[in-house]
């Protein structure tokens, strides 16, 4: 079987034939010779690792099983010994003379990890992980100073090299990236040949991160961009190859927080991380998070990597499977947006050993991209509810209220016969599948007699997997949705039965019951609209999911959020900034936008610039996405057929991007949307007719 659609060959890794040009901002900043010893390692003396020969003590917390140490994930069950000066010895050798002396070490440094495939061992940053310079300062120089000899890697000749540099250059800075990025560069060699455990591998490489610039405190007098170093980006790659790909067992936990925090300082003295990004004093280590690639982004190999997925999208389905749900997400990962690089996500429903395998095969394609995957697929947001959505939303009271007020999990309006868009949404006749009201649609029929029938008419939008079925061509729809307000029902009715007849709870539950049921009533006596047309197909190579609803004419239809929703944590979105006024054709890469899901509620996200590519319903398919920020959070289901919101910048008002249609329904950190221009389009292509989200002007 063909998997990750048909990218099962390796290509040949691509060679960048000239050095980018770094930044010249400001010129080189003094350091005191005096600070060498001090920063180089930043070790707390009262802990366990103040004295070197303590790194050969095994550690409870990072002693593992040895058949997990004994191979490495990607040796298919070989076993890997040691082997003494033979294998990893020598490796470390020839690094050593290869390297130069800022980013190497001698044998005598790796005397107490020789032993290739045993447990990871305890090392100066394992006990505490929290590494705070102590407050002693004569004694972390002590400290730091004994530690800074057992590192060094050419012993006294190399610190006396360092102290005798008043003043580090930019030049002085990418040659020690340089030089880091070909020790990384060698290690995950060593790694894919299984010369080299796992466990040796992660201690070497955070080893380098340690000897990276010893003599500079906090950070550089100068700003490393990504843009304009290939070494940053490829030292990038292989930190988080290791973190998304080498490190992912629980068996690695350890190792995995203290390679990770020593990335984030080495891109904190790199002016990569600014002081809003910084650990706080809790001791939180950061962690890797997905952004989207926006129209800021310059980095080298995006637009190669946006023409592969394009052609990837024109493939014939016939000759490539996959799982259902299986997709391809071009993102940026990183700690942070700044620090981030491009990365193609692999999600799969059913992850299983030989997706690592083919990581390991696809891993040289680019050079400075990063390429993972993850448990995650692409699935409809409409709710096949088992259970009510836990969204809360203000209620609406049809009949008195009674003394104890219930919150229903789903949005109600003040005045049933105004209805707001964004509320949830269902067939009359369904009994699970739920979703979203977008919003209203109306026809411009101008002066053609021959649409003259539709001149006033108001229609809803949702998408079609929400109210199209097979046992009804054309079905009428209830707002709020039947579906959960059944569902709620059912659930009011078995918590009252857990008190005892005539009490004051019970009876607080049954009238609730009753304000429900007599809702129910006044809905289907007042119909809210019939699904007139609707499809979800693929059409010019674009998913078309949506079905318009005729709405009844007792209605009053606008395209605003109303007056009665509340709790959004946008303080902004209040008077004018409720009403959608503009329609958005031209979607800029990281504009931000929000959608209001009948589920989930508000999520706010940023639009993606290249597209999504996954596998569904027999076909390849594309869509565009958004990805959730500043929480990891973006739709669930129940959200289908929300609009995609937008505030605008030269006026009061919201804007209209997409509709929303699937998500990624293990993290949930992805939209996939269709764009209010294709929908448009694809509706006047059908219906002849054009459309607008405003009603016809009289005349």
């Amino acid at each position: 079987m063909v998997r990750f659609f048909g990218l099962n060959k390796k290509k040949n890794e691509e060679k960048e034939n000239t050095d980018l040009p770094a930044d010249n901002e400001q010129n080189a900043a003094e350091t005191s010779s005096s600070n060498v010893s001090g920063n180089e390692e930043r070790i707390d003396p009262n802990s366990h690792d103040a004295n070197p020969e303590n790194a050969n003590n095994d550690d409870a917390s990072t002693t593992f099983g040895s058949s997990i140490q004994s191979s490495s994930i990607f040796s298919r069950g070989r076993m890997t010994y040691g082997t003494g000066a033979s294998s990893s010895m020598a490796t470390s050798e020839m690094r050593s003379h290869s390297s130069g002396h800022s980013g190497s070490k001698n044998s005598k440094n790796l005397q107490g990890f020789k032993d290739v495939g045993k447990p990871l061992r305890a090392v100066s940053f394992l006990n505490p992980v929290k590494e705070e310079e102590s407050q002693d300062t004569q004694n972390t120089l002590d400290v730091s100073s004994s530690t800074s000899s057992t590192l060094a890697t050419s012993g006294n000749a190399r610190e006396n090299s360092f102290t005798s540099r008043r003043s580090i250059t930019l030049e002085y800075i990418h040659k020690s990236l340089s030089e880091l990025e070909e020790n990384l560069v060698d290690i995950m060699d060593d790694i894919h040949q299984d010369v080299i455990s796992i466990s040796k591998a992660v201690i070497e490489a955070i080893e380098y991160f340690k000897e990276f610039l010893p003599t500079t405190r906090d950070r550089i007098p100068y700003r490393i961009s990504l843009e304009k170093s290939s070494s940053l980006r490829k030292i990038n790659k292989i930190v988080l190859h290791f973190l998304d790909n080498l490190l992912v067992s629980d068996a690695f936990s350890n190792s995995r927080s203290i390679l990770l925090r020593r990335f984030y300082f080495f891109l904190k003295k790199l002016n990569l991380i600014t002081d809003d990004d910084l650990i706080s004093e809790s001791g939180v280590l950061p962690c890797l998070s997905v952004f989207c690639i926006g129209s800021h982004c310059n980095l080298p190999s995006m637009d190669k990597l946006g023409m592969i997925l394009d052609e990837l999208t024109k493939m014939d389905s016939s000759i490539i499977s996959d799982q259902e749900g299986a997709f391809i997400a071009p993102i940026l990962r990183g700690i942070t947006p700044k620090s981030s690089i491009l990365t193609i996500m692999f999600g799969l429903p059913n992850l299983q050993h030989e997706h690592y395998e083919m990581i390991k095969v696809l891993y040289s394609l680019f050079p400075d991209v990063h390429m993972y995957c993850v448990k995650d697929y692409i699935k409809k947001a409409a709710s096949a509810v088992g259970s009510i959505p836990s969204h809360t939303a203000a209620t609406i009271d049809t009949i008195a209220p009674t003394k104890f007020q219930f919150s229903p999990p789903y949005a109600v309006s003040e005045n049933p016969l105004e209805l707001p868009i964004s509320m949830s949404l269902s067939t009359e006749t369904s009994a699970k599948i739920t979703g979203t009201l977008g919003g209203y649609l109306f026809p411009q029929t101008g002066s053609d007699k021959k649409f003259s029938q539709f001149a006033s008419c108001s229609f809803a939008i949702t998408c079609a997997h929400v109210v199209l079925s097979e046992k009804q061509d054309y079905p009428n729809v209830m707002v709020p949705s039947n579906v959960l307000q059944t569902s709620y029902k059912k659930v009011l009715t078995k918590e009252s039965d857990r008190y005892p007849d005539g009490s004051v709870e019970k009876t607080a539950f049954l009238e609730e019951v009753q304000r429900i049921d007599q809702n129910l009533n006044w809905q289907k006596s007042n119909k809210f609209g019939q699904v007139v047309w609707g499809e979800r197909a693929i059409v010019d190579h674009r998913l078309s999911d949506f079905a318009i609803i005729k709405v009844n004419s007792s209605f009053k239809c606008q395209n605003t959020l109303g007056n009665g929703l509340k709790s959004f944590p946008d303080p902004t979105l209040r008077f004018q900034n409720l009403h959608v006024k503009r329609k958005i054709f031209k979607m800029k890469p990281g504009m931000k936008v929000f959608k209001i899901g009948a589920s989930t509620g508000y999520t706010s996200g940023e639009l993606n610039s290249t597209k999504l590519v996954y596998w569904a319903d027999g076909k390849l398919q594309s869509s565009e996405f958004v990805v959730a920020s500043p929480t990891p959070l973006f739709a669930s289901a129940g959200d289908s057929g929300a609009w995609i919101l937008t505030k605008l910048e030269d006026r009061l008002g919201l804007g209209l991007v997409g509709m929303l249609h699937s998500y990624d329904g293990e993290q949930r950190q992805f939209g996939l949307f269709t764009p209010i221009g294709d929908i448009l389009e694809r509706l006047h292509a059908v219906t002849k007719i054009q459309w607008d989200i405003d009603p016809q002007l009289d005349g």
